[in-house]
């Protein structure tokens, strides 16, 4: 079993680690987020009686639900009608407006059947991906120029073509879950998505070119094959989970995601792969010298073993290459050379799909939320063991990795409970910035994953300290059912943060508003 050492977190009391002195004291000196706009989007938007949590709007995997671009910002959910829908506004202080397609209705209670949403620049394309797991794709796109020119576009369901099932022509797509997409730095349009299961899949790419306005070269990246063995039992099959996938600012390609097994459940290790040319050819993160031991460790932690970068595409570097053809592709694995940045066992409970972004010096960051052995010790002080693989809530915290200039990842664990899924961004300066959905009562959560009486955090912090001085900056009282999603478009634009909040339902499947809450900060 791999007991990855962290943090010794020195707690003595109270599952909740800031008490109000404390917190005046840190925000003296912390960037500050100002609450600028609260708008309501929709009044009925849709929640849900699911497995998975109730929220259906507002999930960590949608890559994006709410963009901006040439001055409109563009959210999509469902509503209480179980219809997609995509809401707009001129940033200039016009309202939302609403475009509901009713030629499609889903009334699933599964929260994996969220709606992902893209615009491609060079045509001004709405690209609009919903209602998956293990599904056959529904994909529609609207008439070019809808966001070059959206003032003269007339925002109404013509706007849009109908379902399709593919994106090259002849070719249908199944068992699909997970889409999302993302610009690239010529001005096109890229998707991911995973084809299989839960523990049994693969992870697929492909490219939308807007002077064309079709999508060619699908191919897969990240493939389920090899075998794994833990205390938990022994697979030989998985998938990844994506945290996002970023440009950097010299348009190199950066992807992060953790594993999940066939056998056993949870998810393990933090792994991570780069790309020069779009996706195509993918290497990893090894210098020539092989695996390294990072000075600045944890504090009372044993050594981590890490991985340093070398940006060259030598063959001993080359993890991936996507050629989309069976017979020649080189498709990333679990044993692959050199992609595992911090091996962490399925005994620490790490969460899937959580957040990554690349700084504007090019440096990779990585926010997550699993437990160490002194958070553990912690939570079974306050009277919980760590029975399973998730672990108790009290015992989660979120972790902070990043990889400096010379190749080098450090770490540093936040020392409070974490709440939901994070999302992280970074502002010019270098300054970084969290926010999540906070657990009210992690007592109360114990060892569950999803809950509808969260607040809105947001946390900070700078690049003169090297990010060790996270602290929460904002607390938005809910209480809120979603995990939180911002505008990275706007915010890189702008730097105003705005997030996707939606209320709480106080009976199961009753419809709420969803509102965008947008912040400046200080």
């Amino acid at each position: 079993m791999n007991k990855f050492k962290m943090k010794n977190l020195r707690i003595r009391r109270g599952p909740l680690l800031l008490v109000p002195f404390l917190l005046a004291l840190l925000l003296a000196a912390a960037p500050q987020a100002v609450k600028i706009q609260d708008t309501l989007v929709d009044a009925q938007a849709r929640t849900i009686a699911g497995s998975f949590g109730q929220a259906i709007n507002g999930v960590s995997f949608q890559q994006d639900a709410i963009v901006t671009h040439n001055g409109y910002q563009y959210v999509t959910y469902y509503n209480d009608d179980c219809h997609v829908c995509v809401a707009r506004r001129e940033l200039a202080g016009d309202p939302w407006h609403i475009l509901e397609l009713t030629d499609y209705t889903t009334c699933t209670n599964d929260a994996h059947n969220v709606i992902s949403l893209g615009i491609c620049p060079n045509d001004g394309t709405i690209h609009l991906s919903f209602d998956h797991h293990g599904s056959t794709l529904h994909y529609r796109v609207s008439a070019a120029q809808a966001a070059t020119n959206p003032a003269a576009a007339v925002w109404s369901e013509a706007l849009f073509g109908p379902v399709l099932n593919h994106l090259e022509p002849g070719l249908t797509v199944s068992g699909l879950t997970y889409p999302r997409f993302w610009q690239s730095p010529d001005g096109n349009l890229q998707m991911s998505y995973r084809i299989g299961g839960s523990g049994n899949g693969d992870i697929v790419l492909a490219d939308y070119n807007g002077l064309t306005g079709q999508w060619h070269h699908t191919r897969r990246v990240i493939s389920r094959t090899g075998t794994f063995t833990d205390p938990y039992g022994t697979s030989t099959s998985r998938n990844a989970y994506l945290n996002r996938l970023d440009y950097g600012p010299n348009g190199t390609l950066h992807a992060s995601w953790c594993w999940r097994e066939t056998t056993g459940g949870a998810n393990h290790d933090i792994v991570y792969a780069l790309s020069g040319d779009a996706g195509y050819v993918w290497l990893n993160d090894r210098d020539a010298g092989g695996r390294i031991t990072i000075s600045a460790r944890a504090e009372g932690g044993a050594p981590q073993t890490l991985l340093a970068l070398r940006l060259g595409t030598d063959q001993d570097n080359v993890v991936g290459r996507a050629t989309g053809d069976p017979a020649s592709e080189e498709l990333i694995r679990l044993d692959s050379d050199g992609v595992t940045i911090v091996p962490l066992g399925r005994y620490y409970g790490l969460m899937n799909q959580q957040t990554q972004a690349v700084d504007p010096q090019g440096r990779m960051h990585i926010v997550m939320w699993h437990c160490s052995d002194d958070s553990y010790a912690y939570a079974a002080l306050q009277g919980y063991t760590a029975t399973g693989t998730w672990g108790h809530a009290l015992a989660r915290r979120y972790h902070h990795y990043w990889r400096d200039a010379g190749g080098q990842w450090h770490h540093h664990e936040m020392p409070w409970v974490a709440g939901s899924r994070p999302k992280l961004f970074i502002r010019p300066n270098g300054d970084a910035f969290l926010i999540y959905q906070s657990v009210r009562d992690p007592l109360a959560l114990g060892y569950g994953l999803y809950f509808i009486d969260g607040d809105l955090t947001i946390c900070a912090a700078t690049a003169s300290s090297q990010w060790t001085d996270w602290q929460i900056i904002h607390v938005e009282p809910g209480p809120f059912l979603n995990e939180m999603l911002g505008d990275a478009h706007r915010f890189a634009q702008e730097e105003i943060l705005s997030i996707f909040v939606q209320e709480s339902p106080a009976t199961a499947s009753q419809a709420t508003p969803l509102r965008i809450l947008d912040f400046i900060l200080e």
